[in-house]
């Protein structure tokens, strides 16, 4: 529908031919004389039909008017239509005004490519930033006007990039989205939104996040600690030569004020001997602290925060009161730095200077503080390794080592994992509040011989495991070996079937290949695998365990737990 400046209709055709829908848009058109400023406009059109009795349901339509000094152009769009943009604009009165402030604002203004990766759009804020004029950007390449623009690749493989930092120009970095827009089923343009306006606000979501994963930390360590007192879990396993001699040195560092460095590989209990130094000396009286950190699972722009802590206003996005760091935390106690190879070198010197005098100074503050505390570090890296290849202070080495502890590896006190494997039994029973099995007699052999490269820690995951899926009445070694046997049943599967098939048996075994290859469970698998080698062999059911590598006990299991699950 065209209009002269006056409202006066020059010409309609199409659903804008209606009198009734003319007038109701020349109506809603004077509601927007009170919007000064916009040119084009979007709002909704209700139209009652009086022709259609008294009963008449008004009819929606979605208009967008466009205008200049002599004419104004209305374009209309039935709202039966299933499209969530109508609905969207149809429900929402000011509609417009939303769409408007995505497109413009800094925090969320988008811009937009077509499938060759050529500009369609550019939002204002992006072309006064760039110096652009307006419009200037249409129709050239991302990547020319937009300094390191990725969104014509996302527009070429159909594959978003979320959260992705990106250099605009010299010092400024933005955080931003780039997702392709499909139609059809075809990419057909990518749209840049910005998520980020500056890599500070997301450097301050990482230290809340960070900052309450410590506090969470923190309290699950306090927590255990209070449990520990008169539970036998947290104590050391174990009474191999090695423990033994590990037990005597950890009691007479404990009552020195010596840093201690803990050496053991990973899964050995690092944290278990910090917690026995701690325990067994002078820190342990009147609850003073033991504050853990694990150097390796921050990153660096935040781990100086942590150790150190920062005054009120040091940074934007801080806390308005400020923050006391783990070495203040740990005064009159112990501080425990977890993975302590892993500091970053810029980081081992304000280290090695507070071991040196205990002088502690919070980021933004110029008034350091005395605090006395005990040092005990861990870590699974060869460290002489680190010191060579100049990764590792070696003046900082001396300070961490006053004395230096060896935990045994698994391979190195195998006659303890008999006692792990009640202990962890125990535990786990303990926690999930269930009956604890017996443990076959072979169980403990049979862990003895294999290889732990995960130590203590890969043992209890395995304990754990097998838990989980044993009959609760008895812990066997078939219940350590559930993956390797579905990883044999599965193969062995369609070898028995194959075999069958072979004697002529394509009437019985037919029907089970489309079966296994159609998804099913494992525990299916299993019996299927079963069934079919004991048809094999002629109901010989001995001959059907050898023929799958499993124990005839544990054949009788898997059809036992067939009929069950049945009733």
């Amino acid at each position: 529908m065209v209009c002269d400046a006056e409202s006066v209709v020059l010409y309609a055709f199409g659903v804008a031919g209606n009198d009734a829908v003319q007038q109701a848009t020349l109506s809603a058109c004077r509601t927007l004389e009170n919007m000064p400023g916009h040119s084009s406009v979007m709002f909704h059109v209700d139209v009652v039909d009086d022709t259609d009795g008294d009963n008449a349901q008004p009819k929606k339509y979605i208009g967008l008017r466009l205008q200049d000094h002599a004419h104004q152009l209305v374009l209309l769009r039935d709202c039966r239509f299933e499209d969530a943009l109508v609905d969207f604009i149809a429900a929402v009165p000011f509609a417009a005004t939303i769409l408007n402030h995505f497109i413009t604002s800094p925090y969320q203004a988008v811009n937009v490519v077509d499938s060759t990766g050529k500009i369609l759009y550019i939002s204002p804020t992006h072309e006064r930033f760039f110096g652009l004029r307006k419009g200037e950007g249409y129709g050239r390449q991302a990547g020319e006007v937009i300094p390191n623009s990725r969104l014509d690749i996302v527009a070429t493989t159909g594959k978003a990039e979320i959260a992705q930092l990106q250099d605009v120009s010299d010092g400024v970095t933005r955080i931003v989205n780039r997702i392709p827009v499909m139609r059809d089923g075809e990419v057909v343009g990518a749209i840049g939104q910005v998520l980020f306006k500056n890599s500070e606000a997301l450097t301050q979501m990482q230290r809340s996040l960070a900052r309450m994963k410590t506090q969470l930390e923190q309290y699950r360590r306090e927590l255990e600690e209070l449990r520990g007192k008169n539970e036998p879990d947290k104590r050391l396993i174990g009474d191999s030569a090695p423990m033994q001699r590990l037990r005597r040195e950890i009691e007479t560092v404990a009552k020195l004020d010596v840093p201690v460095l803990i050496l053991g590989e990973s899964g050995t209990g690092k944290e278990l001997v910090a917690r026995a130094i701690h325990a067994g000396g002078d820190n342990s009286i009147g609850g003073r602290p033991l504050i853990s950190l694990n150097l390796a699972a921050l990153p660096a722009t935040l781990l100086e925060s942590e150790l150190f802590g920062y005054a009120p206003g040091a940074f934007t996005g801080g806390r308005r009161e400020g923050q006391v760091g783990k070495l203040e935390q740990a005064e009159g106690g112990t501080l425990f730095l977890d993975e302590v190879a892993d500091i970053p070198m810029e980081m081992q010197v304000k280290l090695l200077r507070v071991l040196e005098d205990h002088m502690v100074e919070r980021i933004g503050s110029h008034i350091p503080r005395r605090i006395a505390f005990r040092i005990v570090a861990a870590t699974n890296r060869d460290i002489q390794s680190l010191i060579d290849a100049g990764r590792f202070r070696l003046d900082l080495y001396y300070r961490l080592s006053g004395v230096v502890l060896r935990i045994p590896a698994l391979e190195q006190r195998r006659e303890e994992i008999p006692a792990f494997l009640s202990h962890f039994v125990r535990g786990f029973c303990k926690r999930n509040a269930i009956v604890a099995p017996a443990i076959a007699s072979d169980v403990a052999r049979y862990l003895a011989q294999l290889p732990w490269p995960g130590n203590v820690r890969q043992l209890r995951q395995k304990v754990e495991e097998a838990l989980v899926f044993c009959d609760g009445q008895v812990l066997r070694i078939e219940d350590f070996t559930r993956e390797e046997r579905e990883q044999a049943l599965i193969g062995a599967a369609p070898n028995a079937i194959s075999k069958s098939s072979g004697r002529g048996n394509k009437g019985t075994f037919g029907p089970q290949e489309g079966r296994l290859s159609s998804g099913h469970t494992l525990r299916l698998l299993e019996y299927e695998a079963v069934q079919d080698a004991i048809s094999h062999h002629n109901g010989n059911k001995k001959q059907a365990a050898e023929s799958l590598g499993i124990s005839r006990s544990y054949l009788y299991k898997v059809l036992r737990r067939d009929t069950d699950s049945q009733h």
